[in-house]
């Protein structure tokens, strides 16, 4: 896959204005944050990115990360969205311990 591929896909277009006043192109923008949401610590983005010939501090990635996520509105939740616990006493060497599970 080439780089250019890479930098097309793109997060959602509608979140445009997120980006205004950046001095960094926007498809690397939505890159890094792509690369952070992949799981890659904001480090080891900023380092890709260095590979890439973009030279960014870790500040402005960990800004963009978190300036896209306050624009968009939260991912939805599993279904269904509760856990089931159950707990039981048990005696280990003469001494009552909880035993949980969930």
């Amino acid at each position: 896959m080439q780089l250019a591929d890479l930098l097309s896909e793109t997060l959602e277009e509608d979140s445009q204005d997120v980006w205004e006043n950046e001095r960094t192109p926007t498809p690397v923008r939505r890159f890094g944050v792509r690369l952070h949401a992949a799981g890659l610590s904001i480090r080891e983005t900023v380092a890709i990115l260095d590979l890439l010939g973009v030279d960014r501090s870790h500040g402005a990635v960990w800004n963009w990360v978190h300036t896209l996520s306050e624009a968009q509105s939260d991912p939805p939740t599993a279904s269904p969205s509760r856990v089931a616990v159950d707990e039981k006493q048990i005696e280990i060497d003469g001494q009552k311990k909880w035993l949980y599970a969930a």
